[in-house]
């Protein structure tokens, strides 16, 4: 009875630690196009999907995208417009109000917040300016109100607040 188990038990063993080799198979030319031209198009359903619920909402075409970007409000307006590098974005970008005039000026970096960063109010008045380093605020921020006084100055350093500076 003893050996019956024994024997039971590497045959059972065996089975289960040996796999049948899978053998992968070189795609076609024909076949990588459409492999390809389907994943481009789920992608492009996904971005859809998501810019229908955010409009807001900034994506490349696909992953891979390397070019410049403009997206339009139904107007014609410009709402978007910048570079893309491998499907991050790279480079200065600025989005616009509906009436066209700029939103805010930001810069990146293979997709990392660098640099400066402007937002304007709809009338065009310098809402805040600061400063990314690597994707965090740094340095000091300058808040305006309304009609364009100094509101508050704030010295960040990786993305945390070290003081409030006073007013100049």
């Amino acid at each position: 009875m003893k050996k019956i188990f024994i024997s039971t038990t590497l045959l059972s063993l065996f089975f289960v630690t040996c796999k049948p080799e899978i053998i992968e198979k070189e795609l076609t030319k024909k076949e990588k196009q459409l492999k390809d031209s389907v994943s481009k198009v789920s992608q492009k359903r996904v971005v859809d999907s998501l810019k229908k619920s955010n409009p807001l909402l900034i994506m490349p075409p696909d992953s891979n995208f390397t070019g410049d970007y403009i997206d339009k409000y139904p107007t014609g307006i410009t709402k978007f417009m910048g570079f893309y590098r491998f499907g991050k974005r790279h480079g200065q970008w600025i989005s616009f109000y509906q009436n066209g005039t700029p939103w805010s000026e930001m810069n990146f970096d293979k997709g990392i917040k660098q640099g400066t960063n402007v937002t304007y109010t709809e009338a065009g008045k310098v809402r805040y300016k600061g400063f990314y380093k690597n994707d965090k605020q740094d340095s000091i921020w300058i808040y305006y109100d309304s009609i364009g006084n100094v509101a508050e100055r704030i010295l960040y350093k990786n993305d945390m607040i070290v003081k409030k500076l006073p007013l100049k």
